[in-house]
């Protein structure tokens, strides 16, 4: 039973802290574009919240596995809430500054990677493997759901309540989920954990554990290459749909809100049959599947970057990021003990997120010096590519029954243990 009410206080808490983090997500690049009119700089403004799983997320992990991981996201969520207090003080100004911008929202960003790490770390514990499919489905569709009414909601809220206000709004969210996660119950120990302080030092060897139980899997391995590359074709293109459709295409913001919503939708609604597909089809059928589809939907547009076909291109790929996303998660939870899994997911998100800015600042010159049709003309061969190789490679077998991980050594009680 406490499992099932930690499961409910879990995905509460996520809704909750999910939407306080889409309030700004997109209100901040259209204020970028606003202040500038540089698709540069917009992309720049996106593609920021990504920067600190590179610069800081690989040891976030470490500290994620070390610490009491109920307590430090109840931490990041009070934190969340006072940054995005500092965020409505500047939208006083009569003219907000862009460095200021940029900066709060780096440190905002800073908490996600602090999160996230010991969200999958504390749900592997509290939450039964039989029921892992269900959860990780459930999180995906929340997360694209918020993804189709986030810029909707976000923008309406500045707009409606104005910006000061809509921070306090935003804060009060992170506050409320910060007592959902206070809420579950204590977590059966798998590490000894330490005090915040002593887990930021000494990190080196927890960190090199966490890259040798990423690679030492082929699977994991090769995803997490391959999910790189897809990053990169992805977010080359996302960080500047707000230029595409608005500056470059002449759309208009509600046609932006239809493509996004678009895509959410989908998303939605490929996680809602992903655990149905999961009980018939590996981990790896949904890679694969997820991985061509994408490909498809990047490269639609190259006809036609008006909503009428960006709209149902941008709907395909959220069902396709629904099969990718569900079928990694699985997986991983299946091969990775629950004990290493903040530090083996935060390396798995800082090497896959190094594509995202370059991605971002290449898409912007692209969709700035040639148009849209070659944005998504690289950015759909690129996907093909990755499609292709996770195909005919290790990854399309994942999960299936003509492979398992398997386990030729024992390795000494002190060490990591990839389990099967």
């Amino acid at each position: 039973m406490s499992e099932r009410r930690d499961e409910t206080l879990l995905r509460a808490a996520f809704i909750v802290s999910t939407t306080g983090d889409w309030v700004f997500r997109f209100a901040l690049p259209l204020l970028v574009l606003q202040l500038t009119s540089s698709a540069l700089l917009t992309a720049f403004t996106y593609a920021l919240e990504f920067v600190p799983y590179v610069v800081i997320g690989l040891f976030t992990g470490v500290i994620a596995d070390r610490v009491d991981r109920r307590r430090l996201m109840v931490g990041c969520d009070l934190l969340s809430a006072v940054v995005v207090g500092g965020i409505g003080l500047l939208c006083l100004l009569d003219q907000t500054p862009v460095t200021l911008v940029y900066v709060t929202a780096f440190v905002l960003a800073c908490m996600r990677p602090l999160y996230f790490p010991a969200f999958q770390g504390f749900l592997a514990q509290r939450v039964a493997e039989d029921r892992r499919p269900v959860v990780n489905a459930w999180v995906q569709g929340s997360d694209s759901l918020l993804t189709m009414l986030g810029p909707i909601a976000g923008v309406g809220v500045v707009a409606s309540l104005g910006p000061a206000l809509a921070s306090a709004v935003d804060a009060a969210s992170f506050a409320l989920s910060a007592l959902f996660i206070a809420l579950t119950a204590a977590a059966p120990v798998v590490a000894r954990t330490t005090a915040l302080g002593t887990a930021l030092r000494g990190m080196a060897p927890d960190l090199l554990t966490g890259f040798r139980l990423l690679f030492a899997d082929p699977v994991l391995r090769w995803g997490t290459i391959l999910l790189t590359a897809t990053n990169f074709a992805v977010y080359a293109i996302e960080a500047n749909l707000v230029y595409v459709i608005t500056e470059a295409t002449g759309q208009s913001k509600l046609d932006l809100g239809i493509v996004v919503g678009a895509q959410g939708l989908g998303a939605v609604a490929g996680a809602a049959l992903v655990p149905r597909l999961l009980r018939r089809y590996s981990e790896g059928f949904l890679l694969s599947w997820g991985m061509g589809a994408l490909a498809v939907a990047l490269l639609a547009p190259v006809l036609s970057a008006n909503a009428v076909v960006l709209a149902p291109a941008w709907a395909l790929s959220g069902v396709a990021t629904s099969l990718i996303v569900v079928g990694w998660f699985t997986y991983r939870q299946k091969v990775v003990d629950a004990e290493y899994m903040g530090r083996v997911v935060a390396v798995n998100r800082a090497i896959s997120f190094t594509a995202i800015l370059p991605a971002a600042l290449l898409g912007g010159w692209l969709a700035t010096d040639f148009g849209s049709a070659p944005l998504f003309a690289v950015a759909g061969v690129l996907q093909a590519s990755a499609w292709l190789s996770t195909a005919v490679g290790l990854v399309g077998k994942a999960g299936s029954p003509i492979r398992t991980p398997a386990r030729t050594d024992r390795p000494e009680p002190t060490e990591p243990v990839v389990s099967g």
